[in-house]
This record gives structure tokens, C-alpha cells and sequence, in this order.
């Protein structure tokens, strides 16, 4: 928390007012026995008839929604509760809440990214899911879900500021959607990481997600690419939380997964990284303690506004994955492996 007698007093009497407004915000939603009640659905069906039933956002949606039209409800009511959380904020707290922001933007660039570099029909959702982020939020890329061509991306993306981007990719014949995501993530995370440093909440909020990250993306990439050791190193978001760039670079030259167990061992992701299969779903959960103690026990700082949305994404993620794994029929246990709660 920044430090200074007139920034805790202006924080004693501003803060405490949202925290009580994005507690009861937070009240509304489903709870975790709720979830653990929709796992045990034997249907789809089931799970939606129990979401009309316990949850306002879903009052009116047919039984037989998808996948697709559940996660655009799920958005809208993110997106709804990010514009009530900017109507509270001064302008100082509300420019470091839409750098935070971003992260959406990127999505949205991402979802139409994908669309131009497989050439096919995206499903007309995920366009009207842009559509709506940008046309409330991201005025500056409004339109981009038209967007029909490269050169046309290039020019919305050099309206969010990515001039770097343009100049390295624009004219490559070879497009690779790999590098152009891994390279806006990069500077979304580092831009990130240096504005709210100073603040030791927002700093364990972004530092932590940067450290799996950077151990995820090693992982991933030592498995299902070809890179050498340099290129790899050079993939990784360049800031370090609780994980250094020396460890960095022994992860990267661990020849085996008990190998990197051991490396982090000794820090405090021990228990992330203790199965090859479970890390991700293990990452997501650790994330997702470390946003509901600040969101619980923060009430100074925006810290807690942020662990707050974060805590949203999560819980609508693990709403998608109680209705996909009873839509595929995996095991209960298996569902439950998958949830950030």
C-alpha cells in the first residue's frame, strides 16, 4: 500500500464505501456448495434448470443455451459489474483499473486474431462478445470484430499502442499467432507488474500470476515446441516476483518434470508443481486464494477491487467447466480437479 498520511486517510473513508458495495455484489453470486450442486446434475439440462433457479443472470435463458451463449451471459454481467466498479473510482484509480483492464482487450484481439489466421466463420457469439466489450469498454479497437484482413488488425492494434508489434509483424509474410500472442501478453504483464508494484497486495496479485506463467510457458513449450534454451528464455514475461531468472533458466534446463519438482520445492509453489497432468488446474487455485484473502481482508487499498474481478473470472470459468464435463460425461472427481474453488 502506498504509503503517506492524506493517501491512508482519502483511502479510510473511499475504499471501505466500494468494498461494501462489491461485497454485496459478491454475496449474489453462486456460492461453492452451489457449484458442488451443480456437479452432481446427471445433465445439462439439470445444471441449467439449477442456475435459473439460483442464480438471476440465468432466469431467463432456455434450457437447451450453449456453451458459447452461457460464457457471453457470463461476460455481460463481468462487463456490467466492471462499469458500476468505474463509476466509483477518481480518475487516478480509474487509469491503473483499465491498464488492469486490458487483459479483456486482449481477449477480444485474440478471439479475432484467431479468426483471420484459421480463415473460417467464428461463430457469431464470440463476435457479438467482442462487439459488446468494445463498444462499452474499448472505444479505441471499436469495430475490430469486421476486421477481414491482417492489415486491418495491424492498424486496430496500433490504436491500443502495440507500435512494436506492428513494425516487427505487420509486413511478415508468415504470420504467427503464437509469437503475436505470447508478445502482447508479454507487455501487458510487464506494464502491469510495473504500475502497481509499489502496492504489496496488487504486487502478490500480478507477481504470482507472472511466476506460473512464465513456469507454465516453460512447460508447455519444452513439451510441444522445438525451441532452444535462448528463444525460451526470451519468451518469458520479464519481471520476477518469488521466482528469479536464475531458476528461471535451471527450469529451462531441467531434462524432466520431477527435475523441475525439485526446483520448485523449495519455493513457496511447491504445492502447484506436484503433478504433471494437475499444475494448471493447481496454478488457478493458488491464484484464486491468494485474490480471496485480499478481496477479503484488504479494505485500504484497489487491490481488492482487482481481486474482485479476478475472483468473478475464476468462479465463471468453473461454471464452463461443471457444464462441459457433465456435457462429456467425465467423472465427478474429475470436474472437481478442474475448479479454481
Amino acid at each position: 500500500m502506498h504509503s503517506g498520511g492524506t493517501r491512508l486517510k482519502i483511502s479510510l473513508i473511499k475504499y471501505p464505501n466500494i468494498n461494501a458495495k462489491l461485497k454485496a455484489m459478491y454475496a449474489n453470486r453462486l456460492t461453492k456448495e452451489n457449484i458442488n450442486d451443480l456437479i452432481k446434475q446427471s445433465n445439462v439440462k439439470n445444471v441449467v434448470l439449477m442456475l435459473k433457479n439460483k442464480s438471476d443472470l440465468f432466469k431467463n435463458t432456455q434450457e437447451n443455451i450453449d456453451r458459447l451463449e452461457i460464457e457471453k451471459l457470463l461476460d455481460e454481467s463481468l462487463l456490467n459489474d466492471i462499469l458500476k466498479i468505474k463509476k466509483l473510482l477518481n480518475k487516478s484509480d480509474n487509469a491503473l483499473f483499465d491498464i488492469f483492464l486490458r487483459q479483456y482487450e486482449i481477449k477480444c484481439v485474440k478471439s479475432i486474431l484467431r479468426k483471420l489466421y484459421s480463415d473460417d466463420k467464428t461463430d457469431d457469439i464470440i463476435v457479438q462478445n467482442v462487439k459488446m466489450w468494445t463498444l462499452q469498454l474499448f472505444n479505441e479497437i471499436k469495430g475490430i470484430e469486421t476486421i477481414e484482413n491482417f492489415d486491418d488488425f495491424f492498424q486496430a492494434i496500433k490504436r491500443m499502442g502495440h507500435y512494436s508489434l506492428i513494425k516487427k509483424y505487420q509486413n511478415n509474410e508468415n504470420i504467427n499467432i503464437f509469437e503475436i500472442e505470447n508478445e502482447i501478453d508479454k507487455l501487458y504483464f510487464e506494464n502491469l507488474y510495473d504500475k502497481v508494484k509499489s502496492n504489496n497486495n496488487l504486487k502478490k496479485i500480478i507477481g504470482s500470476e507472472i511466476d506460473l506463467l512464465n513456469i507454465e510457458w516453460i512447460i508447455r513449450i519444452k513439451r510441444f515446441y522445438n525451441f532452444d534454451k535462448q528463444r525460451l528464455f526470451q519468451v518469458l514475461i520479464d519481471r520476477y516476483y518469488k521466482i528469479k531468472p536464475n531458476q528461471l533458466k535451471d527450469i529451462i534446463n531441467a531434462n524432466s518434470f520431477d527435475k523441475i519438482k525439485t526446483i520448485l520445492s523449495k519455493t513457496v509453489y511447491k504445492n502447484v508443481f506436484i503433478s504433471e497432468t494437475d499444475f494448471e488446474n493447481n496454478a488457478d487455485r493458488f491464484l484464486y486464494q491468494i485474490n480471496y484473502k485480499v478481496f477479503k481482508e484488504d479494505v485500504l487499498s484497489i487491490a481488492y477491487i482487482f481481486a474482485y474481478i479476478n475472483l468473478v473470472d475464476y468462479e465463471n470459468n468453473d461454471i464452463i467447466n461443471v457444464i462441459e464435463g457433465i456435457r462429456y460425461n467425465l467423472d465427478k472427481s474429475e470436474i472437481i480437479k478442474r475448479l479454481a474453488r
